[in-house]
């Protein structure tokens, strides 16, 4: 009773979020003063990434405006820097210095074509630390209810582990939990731990961490949890979240790089390697997202999937809407 008591007392109440995407997500899902919400945290993911996408799509389209704009000076530019390029073959320095006299005002350069990549990185860490807040407030109130169950009597623990009921969606044991082979409710290490994808939740005396795990939410974990790797039906999920997120946004980098084609500045080695290292970049953030998608909650792998799949569906139709721009340019040029 004494474990249970300190673990009140340390609260002093039930949890709240504090970080502003939390609390947005919060608002969505559970509605003012817990009433009026969506009230299935998977559909309410889908609902939040899309308001969160359509409230940057105007700082999206003004990068790709600049980015076209950018590319339309280069194309203009280009005759000029070929004829230094000959004119200074032999002397690099001056032809540096001449490159950047003719591009200075006119072209964004390095930074230009980074930004997008720069706040894809940016917005991500954000929502990232508010969907890690907000999942490790609602698993700290149901440890919060269940030892509040304890300390009024039910210390039965067929009864307590009824208490923790993880919320399902789709083939998704528990939402809070990875789309991977992961536990469907957090062991002690995923639970107070502080390392990546776990959720450095709020804890009693650390001497008695193992006494009240297993009091309060062992009963759950012992009732969905699987035996083993190889119990596949024991898994919280089946990677596919995962996958979708990685397929989806390899091909969002595949169009935001077609439409970032001929952005490069400089000499023609400076080009080479912009274009290495966007092309590097385009593969790099995939694989990012993928290794987040594998270790932090199916619901923050289903905003990554999302995400990627509004910005890919954005980049085919802006990348169409421009080529289509572009042939009737050219038509009315000829």
């Amino acid at each position: 009773m004494a474990i249970m008591m300190n673990f009140i007392s340390l609260l002093a109440a039930a949890p709240e979020h504090t970080n502003l995407i939390a609390k947005f997500i919060d608002l969505l899902n559970n509605g003012a003063n817990g009433t009026g919400g969506i009230a299935i945290f998977g559909v309410t993911v889908i609902v939040f990434t899309l308001i969160f996408k359509f409230a940057l799509l105007p700082l999206d389209l003004w990068q790709k405006f600049s980015m076209r704009k950018q590319s339309r000076t280069m194309e203009k530019l280009r005759p000029q820097l070929e004829k230094l390029e000959k004119q200074y073959a032999n002397k690099p320095e001056i032809l540096k210095q001449k490159q950047a006299e003719l591009q200075r005002g006119q072209m964004t350069g390095m930074l230009g074509s980074c930004l997008p990549m720069i706040v894809t990185m940016v917005v991500f860490f954000v929502v990232l630390g508010g969907f890690n807040e907000y999942i490790r407030v609602e698993n700290e109130k149901i440890v919060y209810t269940i030892a509040e169950a304890y300390n009024s009597g039910i210390t039965d623990p067929a009864i307590l582990a009824t208490y923790y009921k993880p919320e399902a969606f789709l083939w998704i044991k528990n939402i809070y939990m990875p789309d991977t082979w992961s536990a469907v409710i957090p062991t002690m290490e995923q639970y107070v731990g502080s390392g990546m994808g776990a959720l450095n939740a709020t804890r009693p005396d650390i001497a008695n961490i193992a006494n009240w795990y297993e009091t309060l939410i062992g009963p759950a974990a012992n009732l969905h949890n699987k035996a083993n790797f190889w119990n596949i039906a024991k898994w919280n999920g089946y990677l596919i979240l995962p996958i979708l997120s990685i397929i989806t946004s390899i091909l969002s980098a595949k169009l935001l790089g077609a439409s970032q084609a001929n952005t490069a500045v400089g000499t023609k080695e400076q080009q080479k390697t912009q274009q290495k290292t966007q092309k590097f970049m385009n593969y790099i953030m995939p694989i990012m997202f993928g290794v987040f998608s594998l270790f932090y909650s199916s619901a923050f792998a289903l905003y990554i999937f999302i995400s990627s799949l509004f910005s890919t569906i954005f980049n085919l139709i802006f990348n169409l809407i421009v080529k289509s721009k572009d042939k009737k340019r050219a038509e009315t040029i000829a």
